[in-house]
């Protein structure tokens, strides 16, 4: 009877099995027909430091007079030709008509066939995490297709754009259809990742079971807009968004830090912190809400927007846009003297949330101590300077906003763009007085010196063990090791500058590099983080995760100054600081380089209004290698971003105890506004 019971298991499971294979089997025929090979000749090798695949791709037919969807990442070296091989054998040159840059999609077109196979395509509505997903394409041999098998993972990823799956996806596979168990089209495989908008972005996942499938029955509209040549763009509001300590997108509101005055938002008269509560009737109640609510959306496309100002509702139409023009940010002339303790300091997030300035708002009630921001110098020639503010004066007010710290300084003139005319009122002793000043852009030159940014010298607490020493730091997850110098201010609870440097590769001396900035950390309370490499002869790109959790790592281990954490590099290393402060802009308020070029096709996201970030770029005073660095800090300053050059009297870029005096105080002044 036991032998019995199980021997009709094995069959039922056998059974099953079998039934499962030929389901797929049957799957994968019913869509293989419409599964095309494409082929590229010429273009360039690498993008962004990623080596394109030179081989075939897949794409697939949508239309039977020869329109084919592939990936834009199988484009991106942009080829001179593109031939396209279909399940019959048929080769046929193809033209790239239009590009969709929101969801990384291209559509081909081949004007020598008709009559070709069209698969159906499952609803959007009927995809559920959980269901059958087969993966498809057509690249290692022309005549049959290769297949791996998952599940939907989830839905509505990547800001409502995508779904994902645990099938292996790669780049044999990109441009070709996912689809379920009946054979229909739930989606074009294609690389993503939520931090970045490059055609490569996400490729570094391939086969580790994230994979990325845009659902073509949402964008039908889209598609037949990309047949008439139109290349498809991400709908920009043009707002940003406030962050609070300890809090994620998920669960925060969707606060504005700030609006461009010339961006559909700012046009239609939404302002620094109204609440954004809801999209063409979708409630809104988190940041992620608000992403995923316009995630999905076009440039050219309408959005009803409901925003609270206190009690205020305000009502609005606003038509989102491809592009804005690179912001730059307004400057007044001022550097701010420090509390001796900031309530606002760190944790990493830039700008204090709406219960602290309450508990700022409190502190200032009456026959409490005095608010405001006190002026620590006037930069010669600002703006500042030229309507009379004197150091010692205290900023109360800027335009509309009350000033309790220097975050509120920022905030406030992140809504302000150079050649704006700014309100500024000023305390003086008893004084008060009422300014008018026109904004000019950030300096691009470094104070020969700074006073004091302490009224009061640090008074060192024998008890604290951590303060003026050097520690290891360790991130279990990862090999690479790390050496940190806590300087004494950090004793008296003062937040600390943060200085990440990344050595020069074949070059890794963590004692050295400590013995050399001791003094200045001492003097500047600054945090000297020096990790070194997994391989100390260089960096790897994929070493940008381990450098950002290290990051995320101090800034919630030690009290830091949001406002002054920056990454440093010399010749490669500095490549690496490139690439990971502008990845994480959200963190970093500066980066500085000596003799580094920037990375090749790298895309320079352009600035945005609550994301400073400033670079300091040392060039070799040898003018070709030089003139090999120049033209990517022309990419970084057409981006809107505050560029400081300075030239090195060493060729490799080394610093001297000069240099890295400059830099000292280039990090000391990033409080600026």
């Amino acid at each position: 009877m036991i032998a019995w019971l199980s021997c009709s298991r094995t069959h039922a499971q056998d059974t099953l099995a079998a039934r499962e294979e030929a389901a797929t089997r049957a799957a994968v025929e019913k869509v293989s027909d419409s599964v095309v090979q494409i082929r590229t000749i010429g273009g360039l090798d690498t993008v962004d430091r990623t080596l394109l695949a030179d081989g075939p791709t897949t794409g697939l037919v949508i239309s039977p007079d020869g329109y084919i969807v592939s990936s834009a990442f199988n484009f991106v070296q942009q080829p001179a030709s593109i031939l396209v091989m279909f399940a019959t054998g048929k080769q046929a040159p193809a033209e790239l008509v239009a590009t969709d840059h929101s969801r990384m999609l291209v559509l081909l077109k081949v004007n020598s066939v008709a009559d070709l196979p069209v698969p159906d395509f499952a609803p959007v509505s009927e995809i559920r995490a959980g269901q059958w997903a087969i993966a498809v394409g057509r690249t290692f041999r022309a005549e049959r297709v290769n297949v791996t098998v998952g599940i939907v993972s989830a839905v509505g990823r990547m800001f409502g754009k995508a779904l994902q799956t645990d099938a292996a996806v790669s780049t044999a596979n990109y441009g070709g259809p996912l689809v379920d168990i009946r054979g229909r089209v739930l989606g074009v495989l294609v690389p993503m990742a939520p931090q970045s908008s490059s055609e490569v972005a996400g490729v570094e996942w391939y086969d580790s079971g994230i994979g990325f499938a845009v659902p073509l029955a949402a964008i039908g509209d889209s598609l037949e807009r990309m047949k008439r040549g139109e290349d498809r763009y991400a709908g920009l509001l043009g707002v940003s968004l406030a962050g609070r300590p300890g809090a994620g997108g998920m669960t925060t509101p969707a606060d504005l830090a700030a609006v461009r005055p010339d961006s559909p938002a700012g046009k239609a008269g939404l302002k620094k912190d109204d609440r954004i509560v809801e999209i063409d009737g979708q409630p809104i109640n988190t940041q992620t809400d608000l992403r995923a609510a316009l995630g999905p959306r076009y440039a050219g496309e309408s959005v009803r927007v409901l925003a609270t100002r206190g009690d205020e509702r305000i009502e609005r139409t606003i038509t989102l846009i491809d592009k804005l023009a690179a912001f730059r940010h307004a400057f007044l002339g001022i550097l701010p003297m420090r509390p001796a303790s900031e309530p606002e300091a760190g944790g990493g997030e830039q700008g204090a949330g709406s219960d602290e300035r309450d508990e700022q708002a409190e502190s200032a009630a009456p026959g409490s101590a005095p608010t405001g921001v006190v002026v620590r110098m006037v930069y010669v020639g600002s703006p500042a300077a030229e309507s009379g503010v004197k150091i010692g004066d205290r900023v109360v007010r800027i335009n509309a906003a009350d000033v309790a710290t220097v975050s509120d300084a920022i905030e406030e003139l992140n809504n302000v763009a150079p050649g704006d005319q700014v309100a500024l009122r000023v305390v003086r002793d008893d004084q008060t007085l009422d300014l008018t000043l026109t904004a000019s852009r950030l300096p691009t030159v470094v104070p020969s010196e700074l006073p004091p940014a302490y009224v009061a010298a640090v008074d060192a607490a024998e008890d604290t063990p951590a303060a003026g020493e050097t520690r290891d730091l360790k991130l279990a997850e990862f090999p690479q090791t790390c050496k940190v110098y806590v300087p004494p201010a950090y004793e008296a609870g003062r937040a600390l500058s943060v200085l990440l440097w990344l050595h020069t590769p074949g070059a890794s001396d963590p004692d050295e590099v400590v013995r050399q900035w001791q003094p200045i950390c001492d003097r500047d309370g600054l945090l000297l983080v020096v990790p070194t490499a997994a391989d100390v002869n260089h960096w790897e790109r994929t070493e940008l995760e381990y450098l950002s959790r290290l990051v995320n790592r101090v800034v919630r281990q030690y009290t830091t100054d949001p406002r002054r954490v920056v990454v440093y590099g010399q010749g490669g290393g500095g490549g690496m600081a490139y690439l990971l402060a502008l990845a994480r802009r959200d963190v970093f308020t500066g980066v500085a380089t000596s003799a580094a070029p920037l990375p090749r096709q790298i895309r320079v996201p352009d600035s945005e209004p609550a994301q400073r970030l400033a670079v300091f770029a040392g060039l070799p005073s040898d003018p070709v290698v030089s003139g090999q660095i120049t033209p990517g800090l022309q990419k970084l300053s057409e981006g809107g971003y505050s560029l400081v050059t300075t030239t090195t009297i060493d060729l490799g870029g080394r610093l001297t105890d000069a240099d890295r005096q400059e830099l000292a105080r280039w990090i000391d002044a990033l409080d600026r506004f």
